[in-house]
């Protein structure tokens, strides 16, 4: 039965409505045919009943009367005076003789059991002793005429008496017989209607039992993967994610409604995971963030982390100024003589993880170092070692190992609590170092209050040296503002600090136009992209230079046309914050 219900389960729900009606209309059908069938053949036993015997017997009886119209002929001719009533007598006994031949032919016609004509066979003889004792009746009638005693005489006598008794008795025995096989007939009839009827009603049953239990077997390939999908989707609900979804491979809808819910449990197992993760990196967090230095934060996130993971070792090393990986923090971890507590980078899996910045998982290491306890030791199933990142710059190195293989679950708690505990580790890094600064802020603070009093001594003669400075520079302003050239002085990217009013003349610039410009652009264009290099030799050289009478040297005038110019280049030393500068004197060539 549950084979049987496992292979209906799998049809999809039209199928299953389909073969449910098929089966009531199979049922239907069988029950119709057969009840057509037993009518046909009730129906057939009845023409045959009808035609053979019933038929039969009416052409018997009739016989019999034509047999009896002969008797009572012959006495009705020999009473008779005349001749016209012993002619019509005659006429009575042919014509009732004639139909006697008629209606036993007929009736042997109808005659199909063997008992029957047997005894229609012995009823010839005495009929045909009959018919001829009868013909001689009527010959001694009709030789004596109105005389007819010796007809009489022979007409009363026993022997014709006996004759015609005999036939008139088989005429009866044969209707005798064939008034119970009619009755047979009728009987067989009614016990095959009976048979039929039973089976009928017993058809009837069955097609309901059958009708019934195909409703029930398809109801519950039904209702059972439903009830299945339910206690599934029950379970996802109490948070069971890992349990198996039933009829996932069905080709129907409950094999889509499996696979949906399939897909529903896995976004629940995501979503369930992602908050297992989450829940434990906040609870790292809340660790790590009560931690004063690398020490304790180390040891606070491997003592968090190895639980989390399942693992039963676990290292923590911190990379030095040096580049060295030395051991700080562990987790069930035992010191041995031939294991080290500090690597270089590239020596070991540690030091090849810091060097590679990647991770490395090993799967059943052989001759690797123990997890132990109180009760016992054995290897790992399973070492992963982590580098510790934060902004590419490499903080330290984690390695876990455990007896079981790291799952995707764990994987994904390491890859997210490793930059939470890169980041506190920036921070707490910044923090000690500000501890640091302070600290040493403190102590210059100290020598700054001793040096204050110098410092204001320096002031008062910086001042009278910055007026002298600033008196300095206005005279020597003066004197490029009332120079009869034009001169400029520019950065060494080209940009124009200072200009004369004689230089914004020659070019057609307002004043204080071309201050924070590029000096190319008093260069003509077509020999601008060169002027750059030139101007990087020039003050990579640092030597005057005397461009005059050169006919080819041209400007770019605001206007857009060209001027003949002479020039002067002049280096100017670095100052203060500023680098090295030119001192540019131009002078206007007339054509």
């Amino acid at each position: 039965m549950d084979a049987l219900l496992s292979v209906i389960e799998r049809f999809k729900l039209t199928t299953k409505l389909v073969v449910g009606f098929s089966v009531g209309l199979l049922v239907a059908i069988t029950i119709g045919v057969n009840a057509l069938s037993g009518l046909s053949s009730l129906e057939a036993g009845m023409d045959k009943m009808y035609e053979n015997d019933l038929l039969g017997i009416s052409a018997i009886k009739d016989a019999n009367i034509n047999l009896i119209y002969m008797g009572r002929a012959l006495r009705q001719m020999l009473i008779a005076q005349d001749d016209a009533t012993r002619d019509a007598s005659l006429a009575t006994i042919r014509r009732a003789r004639e139909k006697l031949i008629v209606e036993l032919t007929d009736a042997r016609k109808r005659m199909y059991r063997p008992e029957v004509i047997a005894r229609y066979d012995l009823f010839q003889d005495d009929l045909g002793k009959a018919l001829e004792v009868t013909e001689q009746a009527v010959g001694l009638i009709q030789r004596e005429k109105m005389n007819s005693s010796a007809a009489a005489q022979f007409i009363t006598s026993k022997e014709f008496a006996s004759v015609i008794a005999k036939a008139d008795g088989g005429l009866l025995e044969l209707t005798d017989i064939k008034e119970k096989a009619a009755g047979a007939s009728l009987e067989m009839a009614r016990s095959h209607a009976e048979e039929t009827k039973r089976l009928a009603l017993t058809l009837l049953g069955g097609g309901i039992l059958v009708a019934g239990l195909a409703g029930i077997v398809i109801g519950l390939s039904i209702r059972r993967p439903n009830d299945r999908l339910r206690a599934s989707v029950e379970e996802l609900a109490a948070g069971k994610v890992d349990a198996s979804i039933p009829h996932a491979d069905y080709p129907n809808e409950i094999g889509v409604m499996a696979r949906a819910i399939g897909v529903l449990q896995d976004i629940y197992r995501q979503a369930n995971e992602q908050h297992w993760v989450k829940s434990q990196v906040s609870e790292l967090g809340s660790v790590l963030q009560q931690a004063d230095d690398f020490r304790s934060l180390t040891q606070g996130a491997i003592s968090k982390m190895a639980p989390a993971i399942g693992a039963g070792h676990g290292a923590f090393y911190v990379a030095d100024a040096d580049g060295n990986l030395d051991l700080l923090a562990s987790y069930g971890y035992r010191e041995r003589k031939h294991l080290a507590n500090s690597f270089r980078i590239g020596e070991g899996l540690v030091g090849q993880c810091a060097m590679e910045k990647v991770s490395i998982m090993l799967t059943a290491p052989k001759d690797y170092i123990r997890i132990n306890s109180g009760l016992g030791e054995g290897p790992p199933a399973c070492v992963i070692v982590l580098p510790v990142i934060h902004g590419g710059r490499l903080l330290g190195v984690l390695e876990m190992a455990s007896f079981q293989q790291f799952g995707e679950r764990e994987k994904a708690v390491l890859d997210a609590l490793l930059p939470t505990m890169a980041s506190t580790m920036e921070i707490l890094d910044r923090n000690l170092k500000t501890r640091e600064l302070l600290a040493s802020t403190q102590e210059q603070a100290e020598r700054m209050e001793k040096q204050a009093a110098q410092l204001e001594e320096q002031t008062v003669e910086m001042e009278a040296q910055q007026a002298e400075l600033l008196e300095t520079e206005n005279w020597f302003r003066n004197i490029i503002e009332t120079a009869p050239d034009g001169m400029l002085v520019a950065d060494a990217a080209g940009q124009i600090l200072l200009t004369n009013p004689e230089l914004e003349r020659i070019f057609g610039y307002a004043s204080g136009e071309l201050i924070g410009g590029s000096i190319e652009q008093l260069v003509p264009e077509r020999v601008r992209d060169g002027h750059e290099g030139l101007r990087h030799i020039f003050m990579a050289e640092g030597r005057r230079r005397l461009m005059d009478g050169c006919p080819a040297l041209r400007g770019l005038h605001r206007d857009g046309g060209e001027i003949a110019v002479a020039i002067t280049l002049s280096p100017l030393p670095p100052r203060g914050t500023r680098g090295k500068c030119v001192s540019v004197s131009v002078r206007k060539i007339d054509n």
